[in-house]
């Protein structure tokens, strides 16, 4: 039974738990009544074996745009939150004293080359020594280099996009002086988050485990970066909305916390992944294969643990105690306690004690 046909399942037992109420036979407060139950059967479901870990989004890359020169920032070329691509321009800061600075530049330098031209005719003629047209050429070269710079600083006037991504709020508005400070002046941040990230933890007992599982399928902690298949889902979703690949494995375990971060990597071209989101991150370690499977919501738990109630050929609702493992999208896999094909109760059992009477109400029944 899937969780769909569970909730179903529930809306309409919840309706006729109210119609009973007002019927003798299932009137409140009779100590002999039956008690008002759903009953669906145990089916057999194909699935993957999976660790699911506690995670969090995080950008593919992120970038701080700094003014690395300084001047009044004249332009700001986006809109806050805006998609921008790889080499658009963003911020302009103030030009003209640049522009200037390699003009000076470059008249010197043609200055420098002018002389040097002139030297090497004389060195030829031998009216100078080697050493003027030495030092001639050092100066030549200075001179190159200075206009490199400027133009190096004139391009340092444009702030441009290192990639496609997402560039957010202005740290500075137009007509202030930046690039004064060491280091420069944080103009704004991009991220690429397509494709994007999800980072996770793993503790060490269940490292190991996975590294078993991973290890039955061919995949050790090398092969298996790029090749075991992971999904990511985002807080209150149930079906994987992004399905990646296993990226990173770290080496080591963090002292701190006894555990060891993963990361899978996800194409994100819709952009359903978002920076800072919780995400779960589901990692298949085995291939498909048959299990009893129950929504999670129709599994019970006390002091003695996970159970459900079955309801026997005597009418009597028997208590089943069960071993469990959690599966994604809200599912239980049943490892022992039930067969395929039980009548398992799926509403009403907890109100159950072994042995009682119940009452099964169809969903034909409101028809």
């Amino acid at each position: 039974m899937t969780a769909a046909a569970l909730r179903n399942q529930l809306a309409v037992f919840a309706a006729l738990s109210i119609l009973a109420t007002l019927s003798p036979t299932g009137r409140v407060g009779a100590g002999t009544a039956p008690v008002l139950v759903a009953v669906g059967p145990l089916a057999t479901k194909r699935i993957h074996d999976t660790v699911e870990l506690d995670g969090s989004v995080s950008p593919f890359q992120q970038v701080n745009l700094v003014a690395r020169v300084a001047g009044t920032l004249e332009e700001i070329k986006f809109k806050d939150g805006d998609l921008v691509h790889k080499d658009q321009v963003l911020f302009v800061i103030e030009q003209p004293p640049y522009i200037e600075q390699l003009k000076l530049n470059q008249a010197r330098l043609d200055q420098s080359k002018a002389d040097y031209n002139r030297q090497v005719d004389l060195v030829q003629q031998k009216a100078i020594s080697q050493s003027s047209v030495e030092t001639s050429l050092s100066n030549l070269k200075q001179a190159e280099a200075n206009v490199a710079i400027a133009q190096i600083n004139l391009d340092y006037t444009t702030v441009k996009s290192p990639f496609d991504g997402i560039i957010g709020k202005r740290q500075v508005d137009a007509g202030n002086y930046v690039g004064a400070t060491v280091g420069g002046t944080v103009l704004a941040t991009v991220m690429q988050i397509s494709p994007a990230y999800v980072y996770a933890s793993i503790g060490e007992r269940d490292a190991l485990s996975l590294r078993t599982k991973m290890a039955a399928r061919g995949l050790n902690g090398q092969s298996g970066v790029g090749r075991a298949v992971v999904h990511a889902l985002l807080q209150g979703e149930s079906l994987p909305g992004e399905t990646g690949v296993l990226d990173f494995i770290d080496h080591q375990v963090n002292q701190t916390t006894g555990t060891i971060s993963l990361r899978g990597r996800f194409d994100n071209k819709d952009l359903h992944l978002v920076p800072g989101f919780y995400a779960k991150l589901v990692i298949e370690v085995g291939s498909d294969r048959d299990a009893l499977v129950l929504p999670r919501a129709v599994i019970l738990n006390d002091q003695e643990g996970d159970h459900v109630f079955v309801l026997g050929a005597d009418k009597l609702a028997h208590r089943r105690n069960l071993t469990t493992a959690a599966l994604p999208n809200e599912e239980t896999e049943v490892l022992t306690g039930l067969n395929g094909g039980d009548p398992v109760i799926v509403a009403g059992g907890n109100k159950l004690s072994d042995g009682q009477p119940v009452q099964v109400l169809e969903p034909s029944r409101t028809h």
